[in-house]
């Protein structure tokens, strides 16, 4: 137990570190691809610093402030739209049990692997469509689905099935984008059935279902991150490199956009749904 819980904080200390241990070719949302080997230099680099991928650490580091202001000793968690479970993997420390989906089986595959290879052993993946497939009969203290909604034909069915999962006083810890011209720039590149959504969208749909929002985090807010979040993106898109290269830059100004003033419609939103 002493040995596991070592070598889990080792290769976990950041999102990503755990593709250390990885022996596979990861493709981003653009078609760039990444082969990590063991005891490569990318591998080297990703164990001590993490993925350099500056939206998916920034909402990871807002998700881990949300669970760490509540009480998630013992508790379960559903990963909806889990990918290669970087998060589910970043997260296992701090939940008894995990649950994690995605509806893409090569992803499942992979995921499974690295959890093998990093001793993580209170994940469960499989391969879920929540639209479409019978889901866990048990239900969870937190229900996170990140980057997914976008995604969905139907989000408000999306948010019910969700919903359906969460305990009485659980939380539902949505991120997705807003909708701005970057939105919809995006949209055109990845397989976006919608640009984005405001607050208030979902503010609605949760109403619905009789869930309330207690939280709203966001990031891209100001105008200093709109400028980082554009440089980074513009740099994704056409050589995936230059993001990797100038995140050690771009990562601590995201951060500080985080504490300064609101200007205009940020990049995306993290709310936290809670259920009575």
């Amino acid at each position: 137990m002493v040995t596991y819980f070592v070598l889990n904080n080792i290769s976990n200390r950041f999102l990503g570190s755990v593709l250390s241990e990885a022996d596979t070719k990861v493709m981003n949302a653009y078609g760039w691809g990444v082969q990590f080997h063991k005891n490569s230099s990318i591998n080297l680099f990703v164990k001590f610093f993490g993925v350099p991928h500056l939206g998916a650490r920034m909402r990871n580091r807002i998700l881990e402030n949300i669970i760490n202001k509540r009480n998630h000793k013992n508790s379960t968690l559903f990963d909806a739209g889990c990918g290669i479970g970087l998060t589910s993997m970043y997260l296992s420390n701090k939940f008894e049990k995990i649950y994690a989906v995605d509806v893409e089986e090569q992803k499942i595959k992979v995921a499974k692997m690295i959890a093998k290879n990093n001793h993580i052993n209170n994940i469960e993946f499989r391969k879920v469509d929540v639209l479409k497939d019978k889901i866990a009969s048990k239900t969870f203290d937190f229900v996170i689905c990140f980057e997914v909604l976008e995604h969905v034909n139907n989000e408000e069915e999306f948010i019910y099935k969700l919903s359906k999962l969460v305990k009485k006083n659980g939380v539902m810890i949505l991120s997705f984008p807003s909708k701005t011209l970057l939105s919809r720039m995006a949209q055109k590149s990845l397989d976006h059935h919608k640009s984005g959504y405001s607050s208030d969208e979902i503010n609605k749909i949760a109403k619905k279902f009789k869930l309330k929002v207690v939280e709203e985090q966001s990031f891209g807010k100001s105008l200093l991150g709109k400028l980082v979040v554009g440089c980074d993106f513009i740099f994704r898109i056409t050589f995936t490199p230059l993001a990797s290269l100038f995140f050690p830059v771009f990562y601590p100004l995201l951060i500080l956009d985080y504490y300064l003033p609101k200007f205009g419609i940020p990049r995306g939103y993290i709310l936290v749904i809670h259920k009575n």
